[in-house]
């Protein structure tokens, strides 16, 4: 009786992180992703906070742009690089997953259940794809729009 409790335990565990794992990608990590940044913004928070008591106690006059969020204005170089790491990351992600899903499907002979399934996945890759390919569009498009914005950029 011990040795069917003890391999069903095994089994059972095994399912029970084989479901644990897509539950802390999903739900964990952008769970923890949000803390993060909530707590860096409190910490930003209660330094603005004591500075503004010690000035209070020293009779400081008190500057009010001092706590407006001071985040600088992207330039057109730092835009067309987030474009084209965009392009970069989706681009590989959605050729790859697309020449996996071609590779796995080809070689498993799934296509003869006539399920959706390995469509509906390839459409998924392939639009994430044509997104890559979109924003790499667009990088090439707006380097050559503000071309004159980074040359005087360069100098």
């Amino acid at each position: 009786m011990f040795t069917i409790l003890a391999t069903d335990g095994w089994r059972v565990l095994d399912h029970f992180v084989q479901v644990l794992t897509p539950i802390t990608i999903v739900v964990v990590l952008p769970v923890l992703v949000v803390w993060l940044v909530m707590r860096a913004r409190r910490h930003e928070v209660d330094k603005k906070t004591e500075i503004l008591m010690k000035s209070i106690e020293n009779g400081a006059e008190l500057n009010p742009e001092f706590f407006n969020v001071t985040t600088r204005p992207k330039s057109v170089k730092d835009k067309l690089m987030g474009y084209l790491t965009t392009a970069m990351v989706t681009g590989v992600i959605g050729l790859i997953t697309l020449l996996a899903q071609v590779v796995y499907y080809s070689t498993a002979d799934l296509w003869e259940d006539q399920s959706c399934f390995p469509l509906v996945f390839m459409c998924i890759s392939g639009i994430i794809l044509a997104v890559g390919i979109a924003f790499l569009i667009v990088y090439f498009v707006g380097k050559k729009t503000w071309a004159r914005e980074l040359a005087e950029l360069e100098r």
